[in-house]
């Protein structure tokens, strides 16, 4: 149960706002304002998350109990709030320097988001991520089934209150294993169950609605991974045998054979070719400035430079070449080093405390990764990057062994 309400529903808040798509289906819907991040609800509402962020952990000296984050990883903390100082600074050489200073600034706040995402124990977080997943699936489907000419595209795949179906599928990815998460507890309610179970349905068909390729790819190849390691460690520790670790090893290597096989199968299908062209079009950019770019997030704001109707979908649909579009390889290395520890550390949290907690970070990082690598996930102050920072600050530090078998009961429980 949750034990921490009010800062669940500041997270959850937190990471619809990051979200992007309600803000602006509100400003368009509500307001009839056109879309613009500059506009008169977007970026106070953006603005007024990062500083309340800020305040909660300038506040807040005493953290919470139990399995927390007593103190962040400094190296993570520097490294997030030095991609955005590096981001601010590109406004000196920007092709849109009033774009590329408020959007730098806001970003070497962001990690003081991710601070307060980092506190919350397993509960908690799974509830501020079902929460934060409800607040957009549900109006979402509603939308689809009751006004579809606004909540789908025209292909008819589901966008929801997003601004596209690339948005509104990883909302519907983590909300998947968000419910998974809470319904392994043993203390829920009945009326809690049913809701997850709903969340469940919900986000399922929502995922299967948008009709994305790449959130189906990174969500069954996030559930695979975070349940082989959680479940394979956590049998050896129960009861240990070479055969299950050795069992796990060759599950996890079939898996990333079988991923990159069915990478291949569809790898000339029009998303992909689509991608591909749109990184060489940017790859001739890059070279032209390789150390720091051209500024952050100026290139989609120059419309001279649009060279190819491509390039006039607004990003680069690859976090890595975004970085280096924009902020150059100094940017793509302070962003590597918070992945790498988001990476390392609950991949490490996974094999030495197996549960359903690291069950569900291991699943979450993986899925986060995977659509960072075909999205431009680090854009537009993204709850994705967010709780990739979280994931870092959590576990990216040294920290002493824990005991493994702590939590085999938990689990014993959680999967029969």
């Amino acid at each position: 149960m949750t034990q921490n309400r009010g800062r669940v529903g500041f997270v959850a808040l937190s990471l619809i706002v990051l979200s992007n798509g309600p803000l602006f289906f509100v400003t368009r819907k509500v307001f009839g304002i056109p879309d613009s991040w500059e506009g008169p609800f977007v970026r106070p509402m953006i603005v007024a998350t990062v500083a309340t962020a800020i305040v909660v952990v300038l506040l807040d000296p005493y953290r919470r109990s139990g399995q927390r984050l007593r103190s962040p990883s400094m190296v993570a903390l520097a490294s997030a709030v030095g991609l955005g100082c590096w981001a601010a600074l590109s406004t000196l050489w920007s092709l849109q320097p009033e774009i590329t200073l408020w959007r730098g600034v806001v970003y070497a706040g962001l990690p003081f988001v991710a601070w307060v995402i980092a506190d919350l124990g397993r509960d908690d977080l799974a509830r501020a991520v079902a929460l934060f997943g409800a607040a957009v699936v549900v109006p979402s489907v509603g939308f689809v089934i009751v006004w579809s000419s606004v909540a789908t595209d025209s292909n008819d795949d589901w966008r929801g209150v997003m601004t596209n179906r690339n948005g509104f599928a990883p909302i519907c990815g983590l909300a998947i294993l968000a419910a998974m998460t809470l319904l392994s507890g043993t203390e829920l309610s009945e009326r809690r169950r049913r809701l997850d179970v709903a969340l469940l349905g919900l986000a399922g068909v929502g995922l299967l609605g948008s009709g994305s390729r790449t959130a189906w790819f990174a969500l069954v190849l996030a559930l695979g991974v975070a349940t082989v390691v959680v479940v394979g460690r956590y049998e050896h520790i129960r009861s240990p045998r070479r055969g299950v670790l050795v069992a796990s090893a060759v599950a996890v290597g079939a898996g990333s054979v079988g991923s990159v096989l069915a990478l291949a199968r569809v790898w000339n299908e029009s998303t992909f070719v689509q991608r591909r062209t749109i990184w060489d079009l940017v790859g001739d950019r890059v070279s032209e400035h390789p150390i720091g770019g051209v500024g952050w997030e100026a290139f989609w704001y120059t419309p001279e430079l649009h060279t190819h109707e491509l390039l006039t979908r607004g990003s680069a649909h690859g976090s890595i070449p975004e970085l280096l579009l924009g902020v150059g390889v100094v940017g793509l290395v302070l962003w590597a080093i918070v992945v790498g520890l988001a990476i390392f550390g609950v991949v490490r949290a996974a094999w030495r405390n197996p549960s359903t907690e690291t069950w569900f970070w291991l699943a979450a990082v993986t899925f986060l990764v995977v659509e960072n690598l075909t999205e431009s996930f680090v854009l537009w102050f993204s709850y994705n990057w967010v709780l990739l920072i979280a994931a870092a600050l959590r576990f990216g530090g040294r920290r002493p062994r824990p005991t493994a078998r702590r939590n085999v009961e938990a689990m014993s429980t959680a999967i029969g």
